[in-house]
């Protein structure tokens, strides 16, 4: 067998070369994966538990993109406050359009259009002033660029009320047209892009990412009452996240305060959470869904225990919980670019909720604590 020489070992990879061989790092898995999640049922148009199978990565592509709109949304002056996602079956073309705009103009320092380098350059992008308090999805300034990289065609197009920027990339961002500019009076930005399915192992969008995509858009409907969203012509709009947590079940016991809106709801199927920070799913929870869920535990085991003389574990008391919890955390850092986990400090959250007396009494007479104590007497029984 031929040994390598030592040079051979060591390689130096480009932006693009890095992303496509590692980009678990970058997007998450480009695998199948197979999990148990919230579908919304067309027909009883309710969120419902399904275990299915899935692709993190291609989700995430979507996840990268519609984020940059709900941050513009964001940002002080916009008038961005329509958000619409067209999907075509046929070729596997997304297309994501807002009602915002990108300034059309050459870059000071690196005399190059700010649409073209916001796109396609990694670690491009607004949000690195961390002086600055910023609740935005964004934070690394690598996004819009990945879902570049892994698509076999990406289109950006944008206006900014003067001028409008249209330029195409392909083959993985590896080659790219001149960018065309023209006079205009429109303001609107919109990506369509097709992903590049083989590295996903897919021909195209199954029925699963259809879904996926239509939850995602279906929760930041829920998370910006502000912005009027449409996927392929059906309108999600909602009032409050109370509303949306409807979705979820008829009996939501619901406190708010101006950066905390909690909710909590019976749950026969062991703990779930339907979390949100700064408009971002955070699949797997993290410090903010810890910081609620310790307030509920001990208020609620102090109240069984003096009413009731159980001991009741945390995690016994959990099980019987659907939470929601949707937050505006300042500068959030999570466990990986793919968003899932917060990591944040309580102390660095930059705001507080204590949840009322009121709200708590509510849980310990709802048939979450009833469903709990049957459950421990039938525990009891059993072991006498």
């Amino acid at each position: 067998m031929k040994v390598k020489d030592t040079s051979d070992k060591y390689k130096i990879l480009t932006d693009i070369e890095h992303v496509l061989l590692r980009p678990g790092m970058y997007i998450g898995s480009i695998k199948p994966h197979e999990t148990e999640g919230f579908i919304f049922n067309q027909d009883t148009q309710k969120f419902e538990l399904q275990k299915y199978t899935y692709n993190p990565g291609l989700l995430k592509m979507f996840d990268e993109i519609i984020s940059n709109s709900v941050d513009e949304h964001k940002r002080k002056g916009t008038s961005l406050d329509k958000i619409e996602i067209n999907i075509d079956r046929k070729t596997g073309e997304i297309t994501i359009w807002d009602n915002g705009g990108i300034p059309v103009i050459l870059h000071k320092e690196y005399k190059r259009l700010i649409p073209e380098f916001i796109f396609s350059d990694l670690k491009a992008g607004s949000n690195f002033d961390d002086s600055e308090e910023r609740n935005t999805a964004g934070t690394n300034g690598v996004g819009a660029s990945l879902s570049n990289i892994f698509s076999s065609k990406f289109i950006v197009e944008t206006a900014d009320g003067k001028k409008q920027f249209h330029q195409m990339f392909s083959d993985n961002m590896h080659k790219k047209t001149e960018p065309k500019v023209k006079p205009s009076n429109k303001s609107f930005t919109q990506i369509s892009y097709i992903a590049d399915y083989k590295r996903f192992g897919l021909n195209g969008i199954d029925d699963i990412t259809y879904q996926l995509i239509e939850k995602r858009v279906i929760d930041l409907a829920g998370c910006n009452q502000k912005i009027k969203f449409t996927f392929c012509g059906k309108k999600y709009h909602f009032k409050s996240f109370k509303d949306y947590t409807k979705l979820y079940s008829d009996n939501v016991i619901f406190e708010e305060n101006q950066k905390w809106k909690i909710g909590v709801a019976y749950s026969d199927n062991s703990f779930r959470q339907v979390s949100f920070v700064n408009g971002v799913e955070t699949k797997d929870g993290g410090t903010h869904v810890d910081y609620i869920l310790g307030q509920i535990n001990s208020w609620l085991r102090e109240k069984i225990k003096k009413k009731h003389k159980v001991d009741v574990k945390p995690s016994e008391l959990r099980n019987y919980l659907l939470l929601f919890v949707d937050t505006a955390i300042v500068n959030s850092s999570f466990s990986s670019q793919t968003k899932e986990k917060l990591i944040t400090e309580v102390k660095d959250f930059g705001s507080t909720i204590e949840l009322s007396e009121k709200f708590m009494k509510s849980i310990f007479e709802s048939e979450i604590i009833k469903s709990l104590l049957d459950w421990i007497e039938q525990k009891q029984a059993a072991e006498e």
